[in-house]
């Protein structure tokens, strides 16, 4: 179970730099990287950004990995 726990702590760090740097890279090309929480064919936007998900699961992540090794 610790073995597993570590292994999604890691994995979840990984996700959330991956998103940051996604936005960083689409950033640089101009483009707005973000995922709509919305329903479109209401005309409901609700857009969240790639860093604010990156920033979460990194975070996320790094909790799960801290109170693994902690207890």
């Amino acid at each position: 179970m610790r073995t597993a726990l570590l292994w999604l702590g890691r994995a979840s760090v990984a996700a959330g730099v991956i998103f940051i740097s996604a936005n960083i890279v689409m950033y640089f090309m101009g483009l707005s990287a973000s995922y709509n929480l919305g329903d479109p064919s209401k005309f409901e936007f609700f857009l969240i950004s790639f860093w604010h998900i990156g920033i979460a699961l990194a975070c996320i992540g790094m909790l799960i990995s801290l109170l693994v090794r902690r207890f």
